[in-house]
């Protein structure tokens, strides 16, 4: 049995906190380059310190700054290295169009093909998502993997297997062969636990911790 822990990154500084950017870098690698906030950090290293994720064999992780920091503290503490693959990014934005589509949050999980000029949309992001974990089950298998991504990344994964209940601005259901999988928007971090023998799911958990209450975190 092999068990892939997705973990979105915990609560980053927000935007709101930054006066001016002065770069000509290019939109996705300044969204790249997002800090964790001081919170971030303290409910990172929080949920480095949590029994169910103790003694894991390997750490991948997004090309993002966040990522990788709300991985370190588990990675310190448990001596890991981690594989850093940028398939496991958030999914490209591309140019805001809220005012074409002020619907745009819910039809991106409802419409799999929805995406702006530049963007991405549901599919691209799960195959290549989808990719990145079949090879980690081929390399890993019997494993234990903390594999640390972000929100939109992850529950477009999960499309594959779970079934969209609700979507609302306010909340996204999923449920698993009818077990509810998620009933709100997802947490800062959030661990959601897959098993798998061979490339077959077995099960998917929402793994939820008493000492790390509820926080968006976008």
């Amino acid at each position: 049995m092999t068990t892939i822990y997705l973990i979105r990154h915990s609560v980053r500084m927000k935007k709101s906190e930054i006066e001016e950017y002065n770069s000509n870098q290019e939109k996705i690698i300044k969204e790249e380059k997002i800090i964790l906030s001081s919170l971030g950090e303290e409910r990172a290293n929080i949920l480095s310190n949590e029994d169910e994720l103790q003694n894991i064999d390997k750490v991948y992780c997004s090309n993002c700054v966040r990522t990788l920091q709300t991985a370190k503290y588990l990675m310190e503490k448990q001596n890991l290295k981690c594989t850093i693959d940028d398939r496991l990014d958030e999914r490209r934005v591309g140019i805001p169009n809220d005012k074409e589509y002020p619907n745009w949050f819910e039809l991106q999980f409802l419409d799999e093909n929805f995406k702006t000029v530049g963007g991405e949309n549901q599919i691209e992001v799960r195959e290549r998502f989808e990719e990145v974990i079949n090879e980690i089950i081929d390399k890993y298998k019997d494993k234990r993997i903390a594999v640390f991504t972000h929100g939109y990344a992850m529950t477009y994964y999960l499309l594959k297997y779970c079934d969209l209940d609700l979507v609302d601005s306010e909340k996204v259901v999923y449920s698993y062969k009818g077990k509810n999988i998620l009933n709100r928007r997802i947490n800062a971090p959030e661990v959601i636990k897959l098993t798998f023998n061979d490339k077959e799911l077995n099960d998917i958990e929402l793994i939820e911790f008493d000492d790390l209450d509820y926080n968006l975190g976008v």
